[in-house]
């Protein structure tokens, strides 16, 4: 029954403390899952075309790379057309915000004083996605 799985995210973050963090935040077992992390812009393309994850939690300094351009690498492709974009940035410019949405990404966090909501909006998709039969 496609209620029954849960959530799947993979993570971008260039920071290995950062990252585990973000998996602590958002992982509910059986509700909520991290099945990839990367580092590199790469490796996140990489990662988010492998595992077809339903979110990308994507930080816009990744070490090699932009996630600007994960963004446009995702958005490139139909068949990922449902996948989900939530930024996560120490930059709180309202123009990057703007810019990030335009090119496809669903919410915006900052890193600083936006995570709680982070982990919200990832619940309310994870029960949504349980409600769905």
């Amino acid at each position: 029954m496609a209620g029954d799985m849960p959530l799947t995210v993979v993570i971008a973050d260039d920071s290995a403390p950062v990252a585990e963090m973000l998996i602590e935040l958002v992982t509910v077992p059986g509700r909520i899952e991290v099945v990839g992390v990367a580092d590199t812009q790469a490796a996140a393309v990489d990662a988010i075309r492998r595992l077809r994850p339903d979110v990308v939690v994507l930080d816009l300094q990744l070490k090699t790379g932009s996630g600007t351009e994960v963004i446009r690498a995702v958005r490139a492709q139909p068949d990922l057309a449902s996948t989900r974009i939530f930024v996560t940035s120490n930059h709180t410019s309202p123009q990057l915000r703007a810019g990030c949405i335009q090119l496809g990404a669903e919410a915006y966090f900052d890193k600083v004083k936006e995570l709680g909501e982070l982990g919200e909006a990832l619940a309310r998709l994870a029960h949504g996605k349980a409600g769905a039969a």
